[in-house]
């Protein structure tokens, strides 16, 4: 009966608490970043001069019209960044929270198996490595984009 009861609990708080996580107020701005939007700024006309094969050439560029906050390379790593940082703070780490519940749990209801705990820790192993790869490659490509010349937030969350 206590064994039931115990499914029972822990079968709701497998269900509520991703309910529990996104119960708080937070401003979800999407993963795409938003680029291209904004008012068309005028770039008027001008002349630029090039030296091609020790020719000089004078061009006269047209009046031309971009947006306020253009699609450029800060962007394109602002969506990786943001679909890294969902993957591994939205994801693994409230995956990582109910995979620690359920070692705890099987570890107490285990009623002193040798077996059952040893299933235990290889369950809390093998957990533990995936996290803290997950994390790893997080600071590999935080690494890789600071080096690539990435300007925006570096930092979870």
């Amino acid at each position: 009966m206590m064994k039931k009861i115990l499914s029972i609990v822990f079968g709701l708080m497998l269900v509520l608490s991703p309910t529990f996580r996104f119960v708080e107020a937070v401003s979800f701005s999407g993963l795409v970043p938003e680029c291209n939007t904004g008012k068309m700024q005028v770039v008027p006309a001008h002349t630029e001069t090039q030296t091609i094969d020790g020719k000089t050439t004078t061009i006269t560029v047209p009046t031309s019209y971009q947006y306020e906050q253009p699609c450029d390379f800060n962007m394109v790593m602002s969506l990786i960044n943001k679909v890294i940082n969902f993957i591994l703070v939205d994801l693994a780490t409230p995956l990582f929270a109910l995979i620690l519940m359920y070692v705890g749990w099987l570890y107490l209801s285990d009623m002193g198996s040798a077996e059952n705990v040893k299933k235990t820790k290889k369950i809390l192993g093998n957990a533990l490595t995936g996290y803290v790869i997950a994390l790893a490659a997080w600071l590999i490509v935080k690494t890789i984009l600071s080096t690539l010349g990435y300007n925006g937030p570096l930092f979870l969350g």
